[in-house]
């Protein structure tokens, strides 16, 4: 039996379909993000699991039992959002603690709680400062430790990092997978992020228009999109129009492009995703191994991001590409012409 299932959900608000026959199945301490960007249903999918939005059709199951007639205080889900809604005239203690003296525990139970929560999220020291005396990864940690408190069954977060700067999300989001991860919570989480949602979720499903698009592990996600939609709000925009030549080329602007086995029949249309790691750039005419797609074109920008170069280069067709290049390479300059070495296993082909 699926921990949580989501079966068919329809929403919609003013007659503007907003979740279009949803559903998704996910288990037991695991991560599962809901991608997609604004408008695409994800936080009103999420509201609907909560119970704080009722569907028009479709049903919430929580192992088994269907929440349709459930209150959202009786599902006993933990949920922090976007702004922390933390209580201004509560220190951090008794933010913590809020959740707990509404389920009527007894005073020792609550204060062991509370503490463990404080450990846990590393805000021993804290616990009677003011919320409006924090910073923003401190409120943070609050409001998370507030939602963990009541020991929810599941935890849903609504772009919970979206509020703070890169730095600071990109720290607090390791640690925020660490202390799910620790204590083994079932836990959805809503962003808009590529990056996060590819650093924090066992599996992510990604959302366009009220629908499902894909739902997949990270990885697989981003071997794998399901069409060009997908790679493009993953940020993968290397897209090549093609026809099928053999099960291990495809005919293309750029030329005929070796690729990984992909199950398309001769002649059909497809789209090529070619991704940021799939090239080596090489100067010269230095000709290409057996099975490795070459393509020429001029640098038309070379960008240092630290750990990698992101490159863009312009083909004779004027199709623009973009890699990142380990910084152990040599980075190339703007205007310089070079040739692309293609490795087939980061082609991608797709239907048209």
């Amino acid at each position: 039996m699926a921990f949580l299932q989501v079966k068919g959900i329809f929403k919609t608000f003013g007659g503007t379909p907003v979740l279009r026959g949803v559903s998704l199945t996910m288990e037991e301490a695991r991560i599962l993000c809901i991608l997609g960007p604004s408008g695409s249903g994800k936080t009103t999918l999420l509201r609907v699991i909560a119970g704080l939005e009722r569907p028009e059709q479709g049903s919430v199951l929580f192992k088994g039992r269907d929440l349709r007639n459930i209150r959202p205080h009786l599902r006993r889900f933990g949920m922090m959002f976007q702004e922390y809604a933390l209580f201004p005239h509560l220190d951090v203690w008794g933010n913590i603690a809020f959740g707990l003296t509404m389920l009527g525990l007894p005073r020792s139970e609550r204060d062991k709680r509370t503490g463990e929560m404080l450990s846990l999220v590393g805000l021993q020291g804290l616990s009677g400062r003011k919320v409006s005396e924090l910073s923003g990864g401190e409120r943070q940690r609050v409001a998370l430790a507030r939602s963990l408190a009541p020991y929810p069954r599941l935890l849903l977060l609504d772009e919970p990092l979206g509020s703070l700067d890169r730095g600071l999300r990109e720290k607090l989001l390791g640690d925020l997978r660490e202390i799910l991860r620790r204590i083994g919570m079932t836990t959805i989480v809503v962003t808009h992020d590529q990056a996060e949602a590819f650093a924090i979720a066992d599996t992510i499903a990604v959302m366009d228009q009220g629908e499902i698009a894909q739902m997949d592990t990270p990885e697989n996600l981003y071997r794998q999109p399901a069409n060009p939609d997908v790679a493009r709000f993953l940020g993968l925009v290397n897209l090549v129009e093609g026809r099928v030549e053999t099960v291990s080329s495809i005919a293309t602007p750029l030329g005929l492009l070796h690729v990984s086995s992909h199950g398309h029949e001769k002649d059909k249309e497809v789209t090529v995703l070619i991704r940021p790691d799939a090239a080596v750039i090489r100067r010269g005419d230095e000709p290409a191994p057996p099975g490795i797609s070459a393509v020429e074109g001029i640098v038309h920008d070379c960008l240092f991001k630290g750990r990698s170069y992101h490159v863009e280069v312009r083909t004779s067709g004027s199709q623009a590409l973009f890699f990142d290049l380990p910084q152990n390479e040599p980075a190339p300059s703007a205007g310089d012409r070079v040739r692309l070495l293609l490795s087939p296993g980061a082609i991608t082909v797709m239907p048209g």
